[in-house]
């Protein structure tokens, strides 16, 4: 049965100059529909990993199953071992090809995909709704995420209870068919009612992510009442996060804690709670948090998100430091520039982690995520071209173009990509079959959707034994959440230049104050305006008196405008941001 096998990786070393791969001449292998076709199905396959009575759609399309839903009785089954629980802890997403749910890799991948969003809107796309029926004005990577944020909402079953894992993986790996039949094949075999697992002392990495997450959906969602339960919720899971920072909760069986690093999560959750409240002890917490870290050297995943924080902090401030003359925009270049090294090391472009053969594939796509949130920060301007900006965005594309079938193999990685499921992936669902089939008969079998997960990935160049059970099967053809993850924020910013589509360029109907993110709202010499969501190209930011006197107007040209005020009078002001008429007001004041 699969194991989580989790492993204290190194990293390759620098290649020599002879050998070394070239990503400076490096250009895309496929059309801008091609790289538009891929982050659909990549995000669509979130679509298949819902569980509950969520519409999830490998499910509701496949004849073979009845019921088409999952798991309704989360909640109700053993609590830590011990008499049964009375919750709703239904919905949210599995783990993998399995079928429990895990917090500290479901944290992870909602943050990531809530993070593309943030930073590229234009590269996603409003296809279905939250049943995958018509168009309804919001974009399906948020359709996708509420999943995942309305179960993290039930996770804080009171101010001091953490869920944090729902299932046993012993039992559920037991058989071999869909989340549907296996729900109703009694506890022993991972059906319901599942046990759960809370805590009162642990877990505050996991519940930051949850609070990361739940903080920028109350930042872009378009439903006002949504935001503001999510915003909630966020201030609870952070405050559980910040009682309870250092210690991880570990997940029976299958996932420890090989990094018992929290910093990142808590700076992370820190920031973007600071950017929705605007309140300095946010911010004084993720320094505090970041107080001496140094770069990670190693790719986004589930137990390493420093990358993510070091972004948000340098947006913040450029020049934002460890406090110990460490800039954090210099940790992101070194982190970049290491990653890009390990491509070079290997004669295809791929950038190996040494010893780490599980998931290949989602931890290159972290290191081309980490890159990419740099390249972000030097494309608007924030900071300057800390890393070569060609060679690093042809780094990016040259990891999606191997997922997608530019390799050694000649087939994509990401499954049914242009109809190709020659690679398999080891996803229950996305077989549909619900007989427990035989290993032999499993590595046989045709699948019966072509899913979009994210294949495992090749123990090493020119490796990859194409099985679902046996042999190299679990750390080549596993896939799940925080696979798919990385991959969405690595293609991103492809997609938003190669198919832009126009969320995060049309002016919402009601403008309000989540548009921007106004700080220090106790200023000195300065105040910055940042645009959350696009408001127009004819913005404007006046200040002024309670009594109504104009003291100050700008014009909001950037994303991110810093405003002078060193020539502004101590006092109590209204700064009123417009666009076409309409304004929303911060309360400031100056020293």
């Amino acid at each position: 049965m699969m194991k989580k096998w989790i492993v204290g990786a190194t990293l390759l070393g620098v290649a020599s100059s002879a050998s070394a791969y070239d990503f400076s001449s490096y250009s895309e292998a496929y059309t801008a529909a091609d790289y538009r076709t891929a982050i659909n199905m990549g995000l669509k396959f979130f679509g298949g990993q819902r569980c509950g009575d969520t519409h999830n759609w490998m499910l509701e399309n496949n004849p073979n199953v009845s019921p088409k839903y999952c798991h309704t009785k989360d909640g109700k089954g053993a609590m830590n071992g011990g008499g049964n629980g009375n919750y709703d802890l239904t919905g949210g997403w599995h783990d993998c090809g399995d079928h429990i749910k895990v917090g500290t890799t479901m944290g992870y991948a909602a943050v990531s995909l809530l993070v593309a969003y943030d930073l590229w809107p234009q590269a996603f796309q409003d296809n279905y709704d939250g049943a995958y029926g018509a168009p309804n004005g919001i974009a399906d990577v948020l359709d996708e995420a509420k999943v995942a944020t309305d179960f993290f909402m039930k996770s804080f079953i009171n101010d001091n209870t953490f869920v944090y894992y729902v299932g046993n993986g012993d039992l559920d790996h037991r058989v071999w068919c869909t989340s549907s039949h296996q729900s109703m094949m009694g506890v022993d075999n991972g059906g319901d009612p599942r046990p759960f697992y809370t805590a009162s002392d642990k877990g505050g990495p996991q519940a930051a992510n949850y609070a990361s997450a739940l903080a920028l959906m109350a930042l872009k969602y378009p439903d006002e009442v949504y935001r503001a339960t999510c915003k909630e919720y966020a201030l609870k899971a952070y405050n559980f996060a910040k009682k309870n920072k250092s210690q991880h909760a570990a997940i029976p069986s299958f996932y420890g804690s090989p990094n018992a690093e929290w910093t990142d999560e808590l700076a992370l959750a820190s920031m973007l709670l600071y950017r929705l409240t605007g309140e300095q002890s946010y911010k004084q917490d993720a320094k505090s948090y970041l107080s001496g870290k140094w770069e990670s050297k190693y790719p986004l995943a589930w137990d390493t998100m420093a990358d993510f924080a070091y972004y948000y902090v340098v947006k913040d401030d450029p020049k934002a430091n460890n406090g110990q003359g460490g800039n954090f925009v210099d940790h992101m270049a070194k982190n970049v520039a290491f990653h890009i090294s390990n491509g070079k090391a290997d004669s295809n472009g791929f950038p190996y982690v040494n010893g780490q053969l599980w998931g290949t594939n989602k931890l290159a796509c972290g290191a081309a995520a980490a890159t990419s949130l740099l390249l972000k920060l030097m494309d608007d301007g924030v900071v300057g071209e800390v890393v070569n900006a060609k060679e690093a965005k042809n780094f990016v594309t040259r990891v999606v173009d191997y997922m997608l079938g530019k390799n050694e193999f000649n087939h994509t990685f990401l499954h049914g990509f242009k109809g190709d499921m020659t690679y398999r992936i080891h996803h229950r669902n996305a077989m549909g079959r619900n007989d427990n089939p035989p290993s032999d008969v499993k590595n046989r079998a045709d699948f019966m959707f072509a899913s979009g997960g994210l294949i495992g990935g090749p123990s090493g160049t020119g490796r990859f034994e194409n099985v679902i059970e046996g042999g190299a099967s679990y750390t080549e053809t596993e896939g799940g959440c925080d696979y798919n993850a990385p991959f969405i924020m690595a293609i991103a910013r492809i997609a938003a230049e190669k198919d832009p589509s126009s969320f995060g360029t049309e002016v919402e109907n009601a403008l309000s104050e989540n548009h921007f993110s106004v700080y220090p709202t106790i200023f000195d010499d300065y105040m910055v305006i940042d645009q959350n969501i696009y408001a127009g190209d004819d913005v404007t930011a006046t200040l002024v008196t309670l009594s109504g006197v104009e003291v100050k107007k700008v014009k909001v040209d950037a994303v991110r405008e810093i405003v002078e005020m060193s020539d502004v009078p101590a006092g109590n002001y209204v700064l009123q941001v417009a666009s076409k008429g309409v304004a929303v007001g911060y309360k400031v004041m100056k020293k």
